[in-house]
């Protein structure tokens, strides 16, 4: 993991997990996100126009670090990095995708859902762990009893899903979570209606919440 990704994520706190269903709505979205001093973006490769919004929005939005999420195969982290992605996220532990992004010096997020997941992604080296779902798996009590065994180990916890401007400041608030992954705050009901203004407005709350 390159130094300068992870203080990236130390630093934003919050990481927007976006779906795009074009590269327009991609790039109104991405710079409202730029403009709230947030210029990071994950989109989850679940439309067919994932790539080419990661194009588009490494070619026009410079001062964006864009990554992949929901990387399910090595193709897809390879088609993802060839559209301008920096960064790569996973929802599970998979030791071939992990090999691959290691011989190609891409950085790589793992997901993990279990202590036995989170220990094998430490063995192999990971430094960040995406842990997913979060709140299906019992929120911050669960990253509390998770991380327990491991207080003498150095790593960097992204809790994803159902994170919200209620539970953020909860979570950020655990010594092994360095930021959250929030789909919530890229509303894609918002950006269907192409309702920027109330985008703003909401990424402004969720930022106030997490204390950022």
């Amino acid at each position: 993991m390159d130094a300068r990704t992870r203080e990236l994520f130390h630093k934003a706190r919050i990481v927007p997990v976006a779906v795009f269903q074009d590269t327009e709505s991609a790039l109104k979205a991405v710079a409202v996100l730029e403009e709230a001093s947030l210029p990071l973006v994950e989109v989850t490769l679940r439309t067919e126009a994932a790539f080419d919004c990661i194009r588009e929005i490494a070619r026009a939005l410079p001062g964006v670090t864009v990554g992949a999420g929901s990387v399910l195969t090595v193709e897809s982290l390879k088609k993802a990095s060839d559209a301008g992605a920096s960064f790569f996220v996973a929802p599970c532990l998979d030791f071939e995708i992990m090999e691959y992004a290691s011989a190609l010096g891409a950085d790589f997020i793992p997901g993990i859902a279990t202590p036995s997941e989170l220990n094998q992604a430490l063995k192999s080296g990971c430094e960040l762990v995406k842990l997913f779902p979060a709140g299906a798996l019992g929120g911050v009590k669960y990253i509390d009893a998770l991380t327990a065994p491991f207080r003498m180990r150095r790593f960097g916890l992204i809790p994803t899903g159902g994170v919200d401007e209620s539970n953020v400041a909860d979570y950020l608030a655990n010594q092994f979570v360095i930021a959250c992954g929030a789909s919530s705050i890229v509303d894609p009901s918002l950006v269907k209606a192409g309702d920027y203004d109330s985008l703003a407005r909401k990424i402004d709350r969720m930022k106030k919440a997490a204390g950022i």
